[in-house]
């Protein structure tokens, strides 16, 4: 064993009783279940719509921004899909049945979602957004810049507005040696730096494993 192979055991082991008693910091990540103001009908089923790129309107992205952002959208996409692929009550909408969702209006937004809902049947809808994305740059073992992803999703009834629930998962990895509390989070990846991809789909699922409206 190599003095530095030595070095990171001695880290590690002096850590253990340290981190197995702390939650991890470095990720801020949440899904619940709106207010119930009143008993909302029950869900029938619920349009999915394509994941949309998200940042704030004084956010100057640069080119190679916009198109890891572009690039991130499509993935997060198909990991959303696959994860709802068994899910009876979920339909997944395409960009010819949601036209002209995109307006900048927040309540002509909502009133073009709840059209298109109910144009397929649903009573409910699926909104995701993603507004880092952020591939690493390096291999599994070893990174110059490690991955990072912001998005967040919520699930809303349509005919009354109301949240039935809603999620965020934001993180940039980190390695064991800048915050010890990711240790727990580090074992179970295998000691190893994640893609993007790989980021986003532990952090989407698990946002949406916390939503019961969600479930198969």
């Amino acid at each position: 064993m190599t003095a530095q192979q030595l070095l990171f055991s001695g880290v590690i082991l002096g850590v253990l009783s340290l981190a197995a008693g702390c939650a991890s910091t470095d990720t801020q990540s949440h899904a619940s279940a709106g207010p119930a103001k009143t008993a909302a009908p029950a869900l029938t089923c619920f349009g999915v719509l394509p994941v949309q790129v998200s940042v704030n309107e004084d956010r100057v992205l640069s080119a190679d921004e916009e198109k890891n952002l572009s690039a991130g959208a499509t993935v997060v996409d198909a990991i959303l899909h696959d994860a709802l692929s068994g899910n009876k009550k979920a339909n997944i909408l395409d960009a010819s049945q949601i036209g002209g969702l995109q307006a900048p209006e927040a309540e002509e937004n909502q009133k073009t979602s709840r059209e298109v809902a109910q144009s397929v049947g649903c009573n409910a809808i699926l909104e995701t957004s993603l507004s880092r994305y952020v591939e690493r740059d390096g291999g599994p073992y070893g990174v110059q810049q490690p991955a990072a992803v912001t998005l967040a999703f919520r699930l809303y009834d349509v005919s009354t507005g109301s949240m039935l629930c809603h999620g965020r998962f934001d993180e940039q990895q980190q390695s064991v040696m800048e915050n010890l509390f990711t240790l727990g989070k580090a074992g179970r990846r295998g000691m190893t730096w994640l893609t993007a991809e790989e980021l986003a789909r532990e952090g989407l699922l698990g946002q949406l494993e916390q939503c019961k409206h969600l479930a198969k």
